[in-house]
């Protein structure tokens, strides 16, 4: 089993998403046996979350899946490893791999 997290965050549009202060919600944690689940989980939290909200500063929704790194384990100097993340917004959902997750495969 792995730790997962997922980072929701909202803008006006990509390129608003860094400049809005409070876009953030605070991040799930969930474990899970493979990315693929935890791509699925991330995919579900981010509709749920985009069924609830409306206006302006919904018109573009990530989420983010990261998967945490057992404690002392680091790749890159860092302890967690970016999967990638699901976008929606006008264009519809979409799933955005890492090029870091494109490397790696499931232990």
């Amino acid at each position: 089993m792995k730790t997962y997290s997922v980072e929701l965050r909202h803008a006006v549009s990509k390129r608003k998403i860094n400049a809005l202060p409070n876009n953030r919600l605070s991040p799930l944690k969930k474990r899970l046996p493979t990315d693929a689940d935890a791509i699925a989980w991330a995919q579900g939290e981010l509709l749920d979350f985009a069924r609830r909200r409306s206006g302006p500063f919904y018109q573009y929704v990530e989420a983010a899946v990261i998967e945490l790194l057992a404690f002392g384990v680091t790749v890159d100097g860092k302890d967690y490893r970016r999967v990638g993340r699901w976008v929606c917004n006008a264009e519809g959902l979409t799933w955005r791999e890492s090029p870091a997750a494109v490397a790696s495969v499931d232990a």
